[in-house]
C-alpha cells in the first residue's frame, strides 16, 4: 500500500507541477501579450506624435510663407475640407503663385451662388492674365488691389503693379499714377512726380493727360508756374475735343492782358456747345465783360471750329496757330521745322478775317458777318 501511496503522491505532486508550470506559462504570455500591446501603443503614440510633429512643421513652414508647404496643404485639404484648402490656395496666391491662383479659380466655380467667391473668382482670373502679359488686366489687379475689390486691399501693391503697368505705356495707369502723385490718400505725395507722368501721358497723346499736364502748370504743381506752358497743353487736348480741357482753357485766359477775354469766350463757347455744363455760366460771365459784338464775333469764329471740331479733322496745333496770330500772342510750339499744312492756313485766313470783324463798330460787325461765309472756306472742304 505505501508503494501505491507513493505512486499516487507522486502523481498527485506531478499534477500540481503541470498545473502550476502550465499556469505560469499562462501568466508569462499574458505578460508578453500586454508588453506586445504596450509596445504598440507606445508605436502608435510615436507615429502619431511624429506625424503631429511633421504637421506641425508643415504648419509652421506654411505659415512663413513656404509655397511649396502651402500648396501640399492645399492639395491635401481640397479632398476632405474645401474651406480649408481656399485657406492655403488663397494664401499661395498671395505669394503670387499661379498654381495657388488656379486653385482658388477651381474652388469657387464650385459655389456659383457666393457673390463674394464670384468677386474672388474674377479678381484671381484677372491677376492670371496680368502676369501672362496683359498690361490691361495687370492694372485692372492693381487698382483691384487698392480697392480691395475681390481681396483683401493691399495699396502698395496696387501701385506697384499699376506702375509697372504705367511703365509699359497703359494711358490709363499712366494717368493713375499722375493722380495717385498728388492723392490725399497718398502717405508720400510727389507733385514732382505726377508732372512726369501727367506728361508721359502727354507725350502719348492723351487729351486727359494734356490737360491735366497743363493744370500742373497752371496751378504750379511739382514745376514752375508757366501760364504759355499750362495753355498750349490745355489747347492740345481741347483741339481733340476734350470739353473740360476746353473749360480750363477758357478759365485760363480770364483777364489775361487786353485778349485774354475774347480767347477765354472762344475756348468756354465751345465748351459749352459740346455740352460741359460748368462753361455755360462762365461763358456768360465773360460774355458780359466783353460786350454784344465781341460775343457776336466770337460766336462767328468759332462755328467752323465747333464743325471741325465735332467731325476730329482739327490738325495738330491749328487753333493753338491761329489764335497766336490773331491775338499776337506767344504760346510756343515746337516746330521741328516743318510748315503749317493747308488747314493751319486756312485757320490762320479766318483768324485774318476775324480780327478785322472784332476791331470794327457795331454796324460794321453785322456787315462783316453777313459778308463773311465760313462754310465756304477751305476748313470745311
Amino acid at each position: 500500500m505505501s508503494t501505491i501511496g507513493i505512486a499516487i503522491g507522486a502523481t498527485g505532486l506531478s499534477l500540481i507541477l503541470i498545473f502550476v508550470w502550465m499556469f505560469s506559462l499562462s501568466l508569462r504570455k499574458k505578460r508578453l501579450e500586454e508588453e506586445r500591446k504596450e509596445r504598440e501603443i507606445a508605436y502608435r503614440k510615436a507615429i502619431e506624435k511624429s506625424r503631429e510633429q511633421e504637421r506641425q512643421d508643415r504648419l509652421f513652414k506654411a505659415e512663413t510663407g513656404h509655397v511649396p508647404t502651402i500648396l501640399y496643404l492645399a492639395k491635401e485639404a481640397e479632398r476632405t475640407n474645401l474651406k480649408e484648402a481656399m485657406y492655403w490656395y488663397d494664401k499661395a496666391a498671395n505669394y503670387d503663385n499661379v498654381t495657388g491662383m488656379y486653385g482658388v479659380v477651381r474652388i469657387c466655380q464650385k459655389f456659383r451662388d457666393d457673390l463674394i467667391l464670384r468677386e474672388k473668382e474674377k479678381f484671381w482670373q484677372t491677376c492670371i492674365a496680368g502676369i501672362e502679359g496683359n498690361l490691361t488686366a495687370k492694372y485692372e489687379t492693381g487698382m483691384a488691389y487698392i480697392h480691395g475689390r475681390g481681396v483683401e486691399a493691399n495699396i502698395a501693391k496696387g501701385v506697384s503693379l499699376v506702375q509697372e503697368a504705367a511703365e509699359a505705356n497703359l494711358l490709363d495707369a499712366v494717368i493713375f499714377m499722375g493722380d495717385w502723385c498728388v492723392s490725399h490718400d497718398n502717405i508720400a505725395p510727389s507733385p514732382v512726380d505726377s508732372t512726369f507722368w501727367y506728361s508721359k501721358a502727354a507725350k502719348l497723346n492723351s487729351p486727359i493727360g494734356q490737360m491735366k499736364l497743363g493744370l500742373n502748370y497752371l496751378k504750379g504743381v511739382g514745376v514752375a508756374i508757366d501760364h504759355s506752358k499750362a495753355c498750349y497743353w490745355l489747347e492740345r487736348a481741347a483741339e481733340k475735343g476734350h470739353v473740360e480741357a476746353m473749360y480750363h482753357a477758357g478759365e485760363a485766359w480770364i483777364d489775361k492782358g487786353s485778349n485774354g477775354n475774347a480767347i477765354a469766350y472762344i475756348w468756354l463757347f465751345l465748351s459749352a456747345y459740346f455740352g460741359f455744363e460748368p462753361a455755360k455760366m462762365l461763358r456768360d460771365q465773360v460774355g458780359s465783360r466783353i460786350g454784344v459784338d465781341s460775343v457776336v464775333g466770337l460766336q462767328s469764329l468759332a462755328k467752323p471750329l465747333i464743325k471741325k471740331i465735332g467731325a476730329g479733322t482739327v490738325s495738330k496745333h491749328s487753333i493753338i496757330k491761329a489764335l497766336n496770330k490773331l491775338y499776337k500772342r506767344g504760346i510756343p510750339i515746337p516746330e521741328k521745322g516743318e510748315l503749317l499744312d493747308e488747314e493751319e492756313l486756312s485757320l490762320s485766313v479766318v483768324a485774318d478775317a476775324s480780327e478785322e470783324l472784332l476791331s470794327s463798330s457795331s454796324s460794321d460787325d453785322h456787315e462783316v458777318l453777313t459778308r463773311l461765309d465760313f462754310s465756304n472756306t477751305s476748313m470745311d472742304r
